[in-house]
Order: structure tokens, then sequence, then C-alpha cells
């Protein structure tokens, strides 16, 4: 099995970032320097996976300070991730932030909003296959009733056919039962008149 390089693992974190904030305004992410030195990035990163925290279109890539608090603060309440980077710094490396500084954060990011973004999946898969179960168990509990209520008119016809047949069967025998006696009683006045 082949080891990631360094490389590798950036373009990675890089496009993963990209794909997830590819369709917010002002952000476009094509490196772990100036993609990121507006606060825009961060802060479409973390609304991306909770959209509820703040409303991103009020924002405004002149308002670094504001972005880069937002983005943070947000990122270590929401996604249990401790800041790495510090307002300040940021605001003091301008357009050009140091890309080793960028990347440590934001991986550091991506790994807890990917395990956030996991466990969120697993639970809707989780509540589609209980659902799902659960409209099978209906479903057999139906059948079953289904099932029941025909087996049992089925035994109902079937005792009354039974029924019709022992009365039959009952007549029948009374009758070869007479049927015999008067075989007998003709074959003793038959003997009687022999006599």
């Amino acid at each position: 099995m082949a080891v990631a390089s360094g490389a590798s693992i950036k373009q990675k974190v890089l496009s993963w970032c990209a794909n997830k904030t590819r369709n917010y305004e002002g952000v476009s992410i094509e490196n772990f320097s100036s993609s990121w030195c507006d606060g825009l990035a961060f802060c479409a990163l973390i609304h991306r996976f909770f959209p509820d925290a703040f409303d991103f279109s009020a924002l405004n890539a002149s308002e670094k300070e504001k972005n880069f608090t937002l983005a943070f603060n947000t990122a270590e309440t929401m996604a249990d991730c401790y800041p790495l980077l510090e307002v300040g710094d940021m605001l003091l490396m301008g357009n050009r932030p140091d890309p080793m500084c960028v990347f440590t954060y934001v991986q550091a990011l991506c790994h807890h909003l990917s395990k956030i973004e996991k466990e969120k999946k697993d639970k809707e898969e989780k509540e589609k296959k209980d659902t799902a179960e659960e409209k099978k168990s209906e479903k057999m509990t139906d059948g079953e009733v289904e099932t029941t209520t025909e087996k049992k008119e089925e035994e109902s016809v079937g005792e009354e056919n039974k029924g019709k047949d022992g009365k039959e069967k009952e007549t029948e025998e009374s009758s070869a039962v007479e049927g015999e006696k008067e075989k007998e009683s003709e074959e003793r006045e038959v003997e009687a008149q022999a006599y």
C-alpha cells in the first residue's frame, strides 16, 4: 500500500475545501495562502456544515477581522476545532498568509468537519434503515393479520364442511344401521317362515 506524500495530502485537502465551498460567492480556494486571506473561505467552509450558525451572505471581504473571528469561534464551538491560527496573526500576514500555518489549521478543521459529516451521514442511514425495518415490520404484521384471517376463514369453512360431512355421515350411519336391522328382521322372517 502506497503512503500518501505531503503534496498529495495537501492537494486532497485543498480539493476537498474547494469542493465544499464551490457555491459560495466570493470564495475561490486555489491555494493555502491568498485564497484564505480575507476569512471568507474559512467562513464558507464552516457555514457549509453549520448553515444556521450565521448569515454568510451578510459577510464582507473587507471585514477580515470580523470574518476570522466568526470563523474561528464558530469552528471551535460547533466543530470542536481549536483555533490554531490567531486572528491578529492572520491580519499581520495580510494578503499572503503563511501557507504552512493555514494548511495546518485547515487540515485540522477538515478532520473535524469530515467527522461531523460522517456522523451525520451514519445517523441518516440508520434512520433510513430503521424506517425501512419499521415499514417491513408493519407489512409483516398486516400480512400476518391477513394470513391469520384467511386461515381462520379456511378453518371455519372446513368446520362447516366437516359439520355437514359429519351430519351426512351420521345420517348415513343411521340409515346403514336401520338398513341392517331391517335386513336382520327380514332374514328372521324368512327363517321363521322356513320353519
